[in-house]
């Protein structure tokens, strides 16, 4: 089976935000056969979640797109939603096999490369694979690497990576044999989370000749100096370049004040004007 190369995965935080249904719907408009939007939500009302699992569900499946409920496979089941995602505390994919049938397809969380033949030889038709870099969600969680994903890809199912994946490594997820890459912050903390979505996509649809081709020729201009970067390469990745620590500088892209919680996923265009103001001490 084919599944969505991004995964945007909408957390309660996430989904508690007022304008959270409208960015959801515009998502899936501009992904759409490319994006699955999962839905890992737990303080939720289940008649509240079902509802809004229908409609983001019908928004899916007129745009071509998934929406995957997380754990809730009675919502799922009947919502209209397009897949159901297992949690390491989620039902056995057999039990879950038995209630759906073929009409979904069931994916499984998994952390190494045992657990993921074991899910397949369960009846899993993909698998979500992490986490792959250090991320905030699971900052206890110590990373698998991309070996993890290669290890996780031979098991004989569609694989995605999650944890940590941003612009600037999402590519070498897909090199390491994902089908697809998920994300959270990456997407939801971003200032436009449309320009944000479109952006991953195109940086882990590219073939990776073309994604040497762009990092060569990416320049942007650091407070009033051009300057050569890698493509795909964040607001973070070029504080560390410039050898500065993100919690002593306010960063203005574009003359928008950057926040220093969105410094790790904001990827850096061509042509765009960065301004640093770095502070140093005082008393």
């Amino acid at each position: 089976m084919k599944v969505p190369l991004l995964h945007v995965v909408a957390t309660d935080a996430v989904v508690e935000a007022p304008a959270f249904e409208t960015t959801a719907a515009d998502l899936i408009a501009a992904g759409r056969d490319r994006i699955a939007l999962h839905l890992r939500l737990r303080r939720i009302a289940g008649r509240d979640y079902h509802e809004l699992a229908k409609r983001l569900g019908k928004a899916a499946a007129d745009a071509g797109a998934w929406c995957v409920i997380n754990g809730r496979v009675d919502v799922a089941l009947t919502s209209g939603a397009q897949a159901v995602q297992l949690g390491s505390g989620a039902l056995p994919v057999e039990a879950v096999r038995r209630l759906a049938g073929m009409r979904l397809p069931i994916g499984a969380s998994v952390h190494s490369a045992g657990e993921a033949r074991q899910r397949v030889a369960e009846g899993a038709d993909f698998l979500v694979v992490g986490s792959v870099f250090s991320t905030a969600t699971h900052p206890d969680r110590v990373p698998g690497g991309l070996a993890l994903v290669t290890a996780c890809a031979v098991a004989g199912v569609p694989v995605v990576g999650i944890g940590g994946i941003d612009p600037g490594n999402g590519r070498q997820v897909i090199d390491a044999g994902a089908a697809g890459i998920a994300v959270i912050r990456a997407v939801w903390q971003a200032t436009n989370p449309v320009d944000a979505l479109l952006r991953l996509i195109d940086v882990v649809a590219a073939p990776a000749h073309e994604q040497e081709d762009e990092r060569r020729m990416l320049r942007v201009e650091v407070n009033g100096k051009d300057r050569e970067v890698g493509d795909g390469r964040t607001v973070a990745g070029l504080l560390e370049d410039l050898e500065l620590d993100g919690r002593l500088v306010v960063v203005e892209l574009n003359r928008q004040i950057i926040r220093r919680t969105e410094i790790e996923h904001v990827a850096l265009r061509d042509g765009d004007r960065v301004e640093i103001v770095h502070f140093v001490g005082g008393g």
